[in-house]
């Protein structure tokens, strides 16, 4: 999503001082729409061309559960920053207030915030609110930005933002999780999400993306396999999806999956089992007899519309409901 020039808001916190990129790791860089905390260096920096970002913007409300959430879509960027300070220095309450205050600026909608002063207790931007709302997209184990889950001194304080900007020219979300990490030390996450509709999913699919994807979470979901209305019967576009799944398979011959259909919310529960299963037999039916995958390596199922990504309420959450699922199944 390209922003328009004139309408591009750069986020300018109010605290003066140099900003140090000369330590940032290689191919780094802040996002155009948001600069960093004075003193700040980027230590881990992702980008993927199309990403389903689970967006957690309510209280917790059960047993590691937070009910209030959405699936965001398009191109994101994940970026952390270390910032070495002392409690005497900066503040975990400074770094918060200015990032609200640029974001407020800008014309956001701030969507969720919480600065947890003491690290304490389960409200929004504690760290434990932190963990449940990141469970499904933490940063790499052993990467950087792993320490927002090992603080050693949450009494330090910890905060989440969470803003959208809408354009004419789309719509952008920036969230932001901050905690004191340890008495010299703050680190923050700034994950940035440039809407983009599901058909952006066939850029990034390819046999190295359905790798990572299903290393780190041992399911991909897969948009732009496409069917006849109402039926399993596959269309003509689906195929160069299939390839790459093929290709995939024949790379990573020790790799068995389920293949789970999915639907949208019209028509009942019985009537969309049936289809959603009948589709994901169908990809596994292509899979085995065009591309040559060994039967039983593939295991379809179909779950109907209990599994959605987005809300059934508009025409984009439906696209995004609708979908195929790739989950690894253990050998």
């Amino acid at each position: 999503m390209q922003l328009h020039h004139c309408r591009l808001f750069v986020l300018l916190l109010l605290i003066t001082g140099p900003v140090l990129a000369q330590s940032d790791i290689e191919g780094s860089s802040d996002h155009p729409l948001l600069t960093r905390y004075p003193e700040s260096i980027i230590t881990w920096y992702e980008t993927e061309k199309y990403f389903e970002y689970n967006l957690a913007t309510g209280p917790i409300t059960g047993y590691r559960y937070i009910a209030e959430r959405d699936t965001v879509a398009g191109q994101v960027y994940r970026i952390f920053y270390d910032l070495p300070s002392t409690k005497e220095e900066v503040s975990i309450g400074e770094v918060y207030i200015d990032y609200k205050r640029a974001m407020e600026q800008a014309g956001m909608t701030i969507l969720a915030e919480g600065l947890v002063p003491d690290g304490g207790g389960n409200k929004i931007g504690s760290p434990q609110w932190i963990g449940i709302a990141l469970a499904s997209q933490q940063p790499p184990g052993g990467s950087p930005a792993s320490k927002l889950f090992a603080g050693t001194a949450t009494s330090g304080g910890t905060f989440t933002l969470i803003g959208r900007l809408s354009q004419p020219e789309g719509t952008t979300y920036v969230v932001i999780y901050g905690e004191r990490h340890s008495k010299d030390l703050i680190g923050y996450l700034v994950d940035i999400i440039e809407v983009a509709s599901a058909e952006t999913g066939r850029v990034s699919l390819d046999p190295d993306y359905l790798a990572g994807e299903l290393e780190s979470k041992g399911t991909v979901s897969i948009y732009g396999i496409e069917f006849d209305f109402d039926s399993a019967t596959l269309r003509e576009s689906s195929y160069p999806v299939l390839e790459q799944i093929a290709a995939y398979l024949t790379q990573h011959p020790d790799k068995n999956l389920y293949v789970v259909g999915h639907t949208d919310m019209p028509g009942t529960l019985e009537y969309n089992r049936t289809l959603s299963h009948d589709r994901a037999a169908a990809v596994v039916q292509a899979l085995e007899n065009d591309h040559g995958i060994a039967t039983g390596r593939l295991l379809p199922d179909g779950v109907a519309f209990l599994s959605p990504k987005s809300t059934n309420a508009t025409e984009d959450g439906r696209a995004l409901n609708r979908r195929v699922e790739l989950v690894l199944r253990p050998n």
